[in-house]
């Protein structure tokens, strides 16, 4: 048998959580087995991210750039469907790994599930009504291993027999030893050494609510004496964010564990990859949830605030924003909060996931 390939399906259109965690494990993947071929098939417009971690990508117009280039959706299903099943077809990969939606956008990857190649789905937690739909249960038998992304495989609620599932832990794209220092992630955004540093993001830049979030936290930010608001402006930003005044704008940077350690405290959107990339980084914050129709938001930034290694604010109003980020300012505070978080998330899935898909061709 030559090198095996590996072929990451990841749909993304408001965020980057799907190709981030696919790119965690691609990463991992690479690094234990150097010789494997890897390729991505994704809808993400920040597409050049995959790129930049150093793999190639096949792209799709995601459904966002659909609607608003006026793309007819029976043309987008068969432009969708054509494209997938020829990249599946000339690449023939070994092993299929699919993030969060089983099926694909469309249903698409229903025939091709059937193929010769090895299938494994990324089954982060979802809502319990889209986990236990009739659809998501029946093709999670199509799958040869369901990966999950938490510490506890029931946390995906019930999972068909005879399905094999591995818990792998939160899937994070740096391990903790390729984390900059404060003094060195300062440095490298040139930012002041000795400052009091806020950090605040919204998800990737396609969400239209993370506007109205960042200038609330700006209003805020800017009551706070002594403190610097940093922004995070995701990959996918078409605009320019909101006028900041006296704000740091960071435009294009990715991925953000090779910038957080920078900052002494942050409110986000409670995402995924947000939240466990902070409590990963030791940073304390503010979680702000969004409606998803998948993924519960404020579930998770209410565990996590339950756990005592994080703050939420829900909704989302310039009172309740102003209360939970003067809290987050007490040092006090702020030291309790990072030694939860650390623990909270002490280790990278990543590795176990990686390892896991190459000894399904042992």
């Amino acid at each position: 048998m030559g090198a095996p390939r590996f072929l990451f399906y990841a749909v993304n259109g408001l965020g980057l959580g799907h190709v981030t965690r696919l790119l965690s494990i691609a990463r991992a993947l690479k690094r234990l087995s150097p010789e494997c071929e890897v390729l991505f098939l994704t809808s993400s417009e920040a597409d050049h991210v995959i790129y930049h971690e150093g793999f190639a990508a096949v792209k799709l117009p995601s459904k966002t750039i659909r609607e608003r280039c006026g793309l007819r959706k029976g043309s987008y299903l068969k432009l969708v469907q054509t494209v997938t099943w020829n990249t599946l077809a000339a690449f023939d990969p070994d092993v299929l790994v699919v993030d969060t939606y089983p099926t694909g956008s469309f249903e698409e990857l229903i025939p091709a599930l059937r193929w010769r190649q090895k299938n494994v789905f990324v089954f982060r937690e979802q809502r319990a009504e889209s986990a236990g739909s009739e659809l998501l249960q029946a093709s999670l038998r199509l799958y040869d291993l369901i990966l999950i992304p938490h510490d506890d495989v029931s946390l995906v609620g019930p999972l068909p027999e005879p399905v094999k599932a591995r818990a792998v832990g939160p899937i994070l794209i740096r391990e903790r030893q390729e984390l900059p220092s404060r003094a060195q992630a300062r440095q490298a955004l040139g930012l002041p050494e000795e400052a009091t540093l806020l950090y605040a993001s919204f998800g990737g830049g396609g969400d239209p609510e993370g506007a109205r979030a960042l200038t609330l936290t700006a209003q805020v930010a800017r009551e706070l004496p002594g403190v610097r608001l940093v922004v995070g402006a995701g990959p996918l930003w078409r605009e320019q964010p909101p006028a900041l005044e006296g704000a740091v704008v960071l435009q294009g940077r990715y991925p953000a564990l090779d910038f957080l350690p920078a900052f002494d405290a942050a409110v986000t959107a409670a995402g995924y990859n947000a939240v466990h990339e902070l409590l990963y980084a030791g940073v304390p914050s503010v979680f702000v949830p969004f409606e998803r129709m998948v993924d519960d938001q404020e579930k998770r930034a209410r565990e996590v605030a339950a756990a005592g290694a994080g703050l939420v604010c829900a909704p989302l109003t310039r009172e309740g924003l102003t209360r939970a980020v003067r809290e987050l300012m007490n040092p006090a505070t702020r030291e309790r909060l990072r030694g939860a978080a650390l623990k909270r998330v002490e280790r990278n899935g990543a590795e176990p996931a990686a390892r896991a898909l190459l000894e399904l061709l042992a």
